[in-house]
């Protein structure tokens, strides 16, 4: 690899986008029982209100620090990276935590099914929507909809996008102007077919959006006065929304997204901390990302049968049980990670 330095500003980003995703599905535990949803009683509104609201937007940040490390990564490299290689670092990566959560999903839902006779979120967990997991494939245009853990939706697109990434590169290295071209493309098709559009073009334009930061950060790291005015347009762009609800003009969140994502990751990619313990703690929280985002629906799923079996309501707006919720995902996802994810990949890295 190109080398080995972490960035702890995007270690931080990480950690705020699988945030928001953990809070935006919060509102899974009012599909159990006839508790309606009312977005303002949910646990610490005022604090978290863009997460409640927007959290699902989270998945696009994803997508753009993906394209970030990506291109930080291999853009150097992948003319000397075999497909075999470079597809193997991915798979040893993602695979085993998806098979697991799978598989867990299966049985969980399958006793959910026996005591509320009904799918938990009404997922298509069919054979054919079990043999789309299998591959990653679960969101290729193939599906009826959502199917068993079905976070893994936005990184089943990822793969298509990894693939596409590899070839351009190999065959075009990387580029600026190839990105620009890319993100035209996207934009353009986005423009004219909006919400027709496949997901694969979103991702896409987040994920090159991303890789531009990288391949011009000597650039950017130069030019001193570019963290100043990024600073000074977030801060401008977030009162403009708040003060005038802009949020509300259709489409005007997706255009927010694409300007404020990158100036956000231009802003954190230098953060240096010289406390040893702090930096630790960074990585730790940016690698509990892809564990707490696969692994929070099956906790769900329990959380909910434990409750269907004592008979009880979901103390859902409760903040206790908020805290609890978010504290046991992400506990349980330090563990996957360190004794499950890690040892298994450095061993599929190694022997595959």
């Amino acid at each position: 690899m190109k080398n080995i330095k972490t960035f702890y500003g995007i270690e931080i980003l990480r950690f705020i986008s699988a945030l928001a995703i953990l809070i935006w599905h919060y509102q899974h535990f009012y599909f159990l029982g006839d508790q309606d949803l009312v977005t303002e009683n949910q646990p610490f509104y005022d604090l978290f209100k863009l997460f409640y609201i927007y959290g699902f937007q989270g998945v696009n940040f994803f997508w753009c620090i993906s394209g970030f490390i990506f291109f930080w990564k291999y853009a150097d490299k992948v003319k000397s990276i075999s497909a075999y290689q470079f597809f193997k670092i991915r798979f040893a990566r993602l695979y085993p935590l998806h098979f697991a959560t799978l598989i867990i999903v299966v049985i969980l839902q399958y006793f959910y099914f026996i005591e509320m006779k009904e799918i938990f979120l009404n997922h298509k967990n069919d054979l054919y929507h079990f043999f789309l997991q299998i591959f990653m494939a679960s969101y290729w245009g193939f599906e009826d909809g959502h199917s068993f853990n079905s976070a893994i939706w936005s990184i089943s697109i990822e793969i298509l996008v990894y693939i596409f990434f590899y070839i351009l590169l190999k065959i075009f290295g990387a580029s600026t102007y190839i990105n620009f071209f890319i993100i035209g493309i996207c934009i353009i098709l986005k423009a004219l077919l909006e919400y027709n559009a496949h997901v694969f073009f979103d991702c896409s334009l987040f994920f090159f959006v991303g890789g531009l930061i990288a391949l011009n950060m000597e650039i950017i790291n130069k030019i001193k006065f570019i963290k100043i005015l990024t600073i000074l347009t977030i801060i401008s762009t977030s009162v403009l929304v708040m003060k005038y609800q802009l949020l509300q003009i259709n489409n005007f969140p997706y255009v927010f997204q694409l300007f404020t994502y990158p100036l956000l990751l231009i802003l954190f990619l230098d953060l240096e901390f010289k406390n040893k313990n702090l930096k630790k703690t960074l990585s730790v929280l940016g690698n509990l990302t892809y564990s707490s985002y696969l692994i929070h629906l099956p906790i769900q799923i329990i959380i909910c049968l434990i409750f269907i079996n004592i008979e009880q309501t979901i103390p859902v707006e409760k903040k206790e049980f908020f805290l609890l919720y978010i504290s046991l995902v992400l506990f349980i996802s330090y563990f996957s990670f360190k004794y499950y994810e890690s040892p298994i990949r450095d061993y599929l890295r190694k022997n595959m």
